[in-house]
Parts: structure tokens; sequence; C-alpha cells
């Protein structure tokens, strides 16, 4: 996975993200929730120069992995 390039434009960053986070067709919705999900979670989707955003898969299967630890920890208390 930390071979594949980073993900530009929303409609890619949502296929990528669809499987993970249960995401809407509605592609405006799914936008919506990958949003609300960067400011609650930290979801590492970052922007460029000319504002597209994209996410970088190694940075994101990162904060995966710490997001599914502490989730697990959370659930177990």
């Amino acid at each position: 996975m930390p071979d594949e390039p980073r993900r530009v434009t929303r409609k890619a960053i949502i296929a990528y993200l669809k499987p993970l986070i249960d995401l809407s067709d509605n592609q405006k919705m799914a936008w919506q929730k990958i949003r609300r999900w960067r400011i609650k979670y930290g979801l590492p989707v970052e922007s460029q120069p000319n504002n597209s955003p994209y996410i970088d898969p190694a940075t994101f299967e990162a904060w995966w992995n710490a997001y599914l630890e502490a989730k697990k920890s959370i659930s177990k208390k």
C-alpha cells in the first residue's frame, strides 16, 4: 500500500475511502462525511497549493491503524 500514489481530487479520495468508512453513493454527502471525519477524528486529508485535496496512502494507513487501535481500546473498557 505505501507504494501507491497519492489520491488527488474528491472523487478519487471518495473511491479510496468508501469501503472503509461506509460513504454514501451521493458525492456531496460522501465528501461532507470525509470533512466531518477530518475535523472530528483527524483524517489526514490535506490540500495542495491549488487547494485540490489529496490523501497519501502511507499516511492514511498509519492513521487508520492508530484509529482502529484507539477504537478497540475504548470498546474494551
